[in-house]
């Protein structure tokens, strides 16, 4: 499936996702949210961009760029607080363009999505404490 996504944004179209997983906890629930993906050009490659890479295990991820040092960038997951992934250039397969959550669609350009984002990134040393308490008010509720 990963090979058809790569050919259908490499020819310039755009792919909804729903999304699996809890590495981008809180922005994206597991099997709640969808998440919209399209091309990339080389300035959409910067701290704060929520990409689908393929990284140099070769496994298939979506989570924000950090870090970009030449070709290569440095991933983490919203929901992570240490374990960093590294991809190239070449395997970012796309970037996300919105996600959609419980019907409303927010794009990665609004002001409010770039806040919050500027927000996470920046508590990336303490986010141990919101994570823990996001967590245990979620599962709760479930």
């Amino acid at each position: 499936m990963m090979e058809e996504i790569r050919s259908l944004i490499s020819e310039g179209h755009t792919v909804s996702l729903t999304v699996k997983g809890n590495s981008m906890n809180p922005f994206f629930v597991s099997l709640r949210d969808q998440m919209t993906l399209g091309p990339w050009k080389d300035e959409d490659i910067r701290k704060g961009c929520v990409a689908l890479v393929r990284d140099t295990k070769g496994n298939y991820l979506i989570h924000r760029i950090i870090r970009r040092q030449g070709d290569t960038v440095t991933l983490i997951g919203d929901g992570n607080i240490g374990l960093y992934e590294t991809a190239r250039l070449e395997e970012i397969i796309g970037i996300m363009y919105g996600m959609t959550r419980k019907g409303k669609v927010w794009s990665a350009d609004s002001k409010i999505w770039k806040l919050y984002s500027w927000f996470w990134m920046l508590i990336l040393p303490v986010r141990r404490w919101p994570l823990g308490l996001w967590r245990r008010i979620f599962l709760k509720s479930r």
